[in-house]
């Protein structure tokens, strides 16, 4: 699969089959997050790989349902509806209910390999501070990243949440657990497993025009395309 339809077809998948990958599959997958950039080639990222700790991969969709019950539970189901636009229409009371009693979010669960990314601020000798809100949670999300479209151009599929560590006691019963130093946070879990089915490719993305603009805010970026376009249309006034 080349880079552009990797990027352009990767999808979230929340549905596996709990079938296990191969070793040096997962260690493909691995290698693609040591090469994403970060500053001074600091390097401030761990990851914590969860393969046979089935009680881990269980307490970490535990929680992420009981946030995704706090966060969604009491919102009206009309609330999301443009952003399900692409799913047809005898689907979307499913998906939304799955996503207010938290069902949504238990594919830790059957994930093959959950990799839970950490970042530090002061791990280094660097010689000045790289806070977290703007280096070590960028870092980590590009490795994850790049991690996830190795997975997808394998044929597997990867969800990403953050419900996991989002509250504090539940980020410091993760650190517990997996003896996570204190001068290090978790930022994000990936899961990566066998999809159940493949996913549908929608919904579509904004256009460049929406959110791009050319050389100041609200100029908006004009594709090539219609670069084109216009030209010919002059020349043939």
């Amino acid at each position: 699969m080349e880079l552009l339809e990797a990027i352009k077809t990767r999808r979230s998948i929340r549905d596996f089959t709990g079938e296990k990958i191969p070793d040096e599959h997962i260690e493909l997958i691995l290698d693609a997050a040591r090469y994403a950039p970060s500053p001074e080639n600091l390097q401030m990222w761990r990851y914590i790989v969860i393969r046979e700790d089935q009680e881990m991969k269980d307490f970490i969709a535990e929680i992420s349902m009981e946030m995704a019950r706090e966060v969604f539970g009491g919102q009206p189901y009309e609330l999301t509806q443009g952003r399900l636009w692409y799913l047809p229409d005898h689907m979307r009371p499913r998906e939304f209910e799955d996503i207010r009693d938290g069902s949504l979010f238990s594919y830790p669960k059957y994930a093959d390999t959950v990799v839970i990314g950490c970042a530090s601020e002061c791990f280094t000798d660097a010689h000045l501070s790289y806070n977290m809100q703007l280096f070590g949670s960028v870092v980590v999300a590009m490795g994850m990243l790049q991690m996830w479209l190795v997975a997808h151009s394998l044929g597997y599929g990867c969800g990403w949440m953050a419900l996991a560590i989002s509250d504090p006691r539940h980020r410091e019963m993760i650190c517990e657990r997996l003896g996570i130093p204190r001068t290090w946070e978790p930022i994000g879990v990936l899961c990566i497993g066998v999809p159940k089915e493949k996913r549908m490719l929608g919904p579509s993305r904004f256009p460049m025009e929406g959110v791009f603009y050319s050389e100041r805010w609200g100029n908006p970026y004009k594709r090539l395309a219609f670069r084109k376009m216009k030209e010919e249309g002059k020349e043939n006034e």
